[in-house]
């Protein structure tokens, strides 16, 4: 305790703000401080935080994914074909069809006789049998099935839930780092340090040497 307020030039008060401010200097506070707001500051961060906050979901490869996998998923034509190609009735169609009975089809009088043949002729000749004809060779259902393979991953559905989400900023890391440095920068001491001129407290703390 100093017993008086003057001494080699500084009073109480100024050597009492040297002390304090070198304290702070060395406090793992300001040093996180520092280090935050040099990262927020930065022209990466302050463009990342615009981007996430500002950026169309419309604009997004998920939005583009998401919305090519509705459309598809409302083709009606696609989802009878992809239906049909797991049904019974087209893979027993399709055994038949690999087989010798295959030509009594050709056969008018053999089709009459046999209900089984009936049958088989008149799946061949239906129209979900073009359908599949059609699509069988179509890039579409692969695409689809593509679609549905990657929106089923653990990765796609995290990426979705971030970007179809409006706050999706303040789902983020970096947001954690914004509200840490705010609050840092609210601390007495924080405060207290930043009004200081570095250069005063260099010509205090000389005086007090005298």
């Amino acid at each position: 305790m100093f017993s008086s307020k003057k001494e080699a030039g500084c009073t109480l008060e100024d050597r009492e703000r040297v002390v304090r401010y070198r304290e702070v200097e060395e406090s793992p506070e300001l040093k996180e401080y520092l280090a935050l707001d040099k990262l927020i500051m930065s022209d990466e961060f302050v463009l990342k935080r615009y981007n996430l906050k500002h950026k169309d979901y419309k604009m997004t490869d998920t939005y583009v994914i998401a919305s090519r996998y509705k459309e598809l998923l409302n083709d009606e034509e696609l989802q009878t074909f992809l239906e049909l190609e797991e049904s019974t009735r087209l893979k027993n169609f399709l055994k038949f069809k690999a087989s010798e009975d295959y030509a009594k089809l050709k056969n008018k009088n053999e089709v009459a006789k046999s209900l089984d043949l009936q049958r088989m002729y008149n799946f061949e000749h239906s129209d979900e049998y073009k359908l599949y004809l059609e699509y069988r060779d179509s890039e579409v259902p692969k695409e689809y099935k593509a679609l549905v393979k990657k929106m089923e991953t653990p990765e796609w559905k995290k990426e979705y839930a971030f970007w179809s989400n409006p706050n999706r900023w303040k789902t983020t890391d970096e947001y954690q780092q914004e509200i840490r440095y705010k609050q840092l920068a609210k601390r007495a001491d924080i405060v207290f340090y930043l009004k200081q001129d570095p250069a005063e407290i260099a010509r205090l703390e000389k005086e007090m040497k005298k």
